[in-house]
């Protein structure tokens, strides 16, 4: 179900910047900037294990729980649709003995083809996360793509309701290969914006 609400949303947003293009006055320009503020649950979408089943893709037992996600971002526009910046982040969830924390720091690439007063933020994320759980931690690659819902009230100030699927994998050689994993997250976050376009 879940799945099927993330295609559904990243093919509207597909559809709406089609249809968007034409007529449509660009509401940025190179060098607009944008600050953002992001909080709200994390789902845990699954863990795969390549190495114990190759086979299996645990949607049902994840292990972990409902969690939390908050961030900062800020972008610069290369153009009148494209924004590129950095995202620092804060992830936990909650396993059935331990807390697992992420803390991802990403550069972040954002597509906007409809802007104005409502938009539709398209987002590709990738970076490191530093990770705890128990007693280890260690540094992962992180990489999130993200479609977002934003409407301007003001000029300069937004709010946006936005999910997507955030992975984080757990690397291992060896004889503890096995211990491999990849996680996946569905954050779904409001976020307050401050756009400008001086």
């Amino acid at each position: 179900m879940k799945r099927f609400l993330l295609i559904g949303l990243f093919i509207a947003a597909l559809i709406m910047s089609i249809g968007a293009k034409e007529g449509q006055i660009p509401t940025y320009e190179k060098g607009s900037q944008m600050f953002t503020f992001r909080a709200g649950p994390v789902i845990p979408a699954f863990i795969y294990l390549p190495y114990q089943d190759p086979t299996l893709l645990s949607f049902t037992d994840s292990r972990l729980k409902v969690g939390g996600y908050g961030a900062i971002r800020y972008q610069g526009f290369l153009s009148s649709y494209f924004a590129l910046g950095g995202e620092l982040g804060y992830l936990f969830d909650y396993a059935r003995s331990d807390l697992f924390t992420s803390v991802p720091f990403q550069a972040k690439l954002t597509y906007i083809p409809l802007q104005g007063t409502f938009e539709i933020p398209i987002s590709f994320g990738l970076g490191f996360a530093y990770n705890t759980f128990r007693t280890s931690s260690y540094l992962s690659f992180f990489t999130e793509l993200e479609v977002g819902f934003s409407y301007y009230f003001t000029e300069a100030w937004g709010l946006s309701l936005s999910s997507g699927l955030q992975l984080i994998p757990e690397v291992y050689f060896g004889t503890n290969r096995d211990q491999t994993a990849l996680g996946g997250f569905l954050p779904i976050t409001l976020s307050i914006s401050y756009r400008s376009n001086n």
